[in-house]
């Protein structure tokens, strides 16, 4: 495993850190590793925006037409 120094993290987030790390019942360290794999487990935007490209087309409903009828649904 592999060591990780954060320098100059402003107080107020390492406070809310260790409160949410607290709240869990977990170390500090374990807290911020689990948030740290979790992020790490996501697509970034431009892998997300670039999947977009891949999602089946539906051939009867326009992309413009759904956003029309789903505003009109919208209370």
């Amino acid at each position: 495993m592999a060591d990780l120094l954060i320098r100059d993290l402003d107080p107020a987030v390492h406070r809310e850190l260790k409160r949410r790390a607290d709240q869990e019942r977990v170390s500090l360290q374990a807290y911020v590793s689990r948030v740290l794999v979790q992020h790490t487990g996501r697509p970034t935007i431009a892998q997300w925006l670039h999947g977009l490209g891949d999602l089946p087309r539906h051939p009867d409903v326009s992309g413009a037409e759904a956003v029309r009828e789903a505003r009109a649904d919208a209370p």
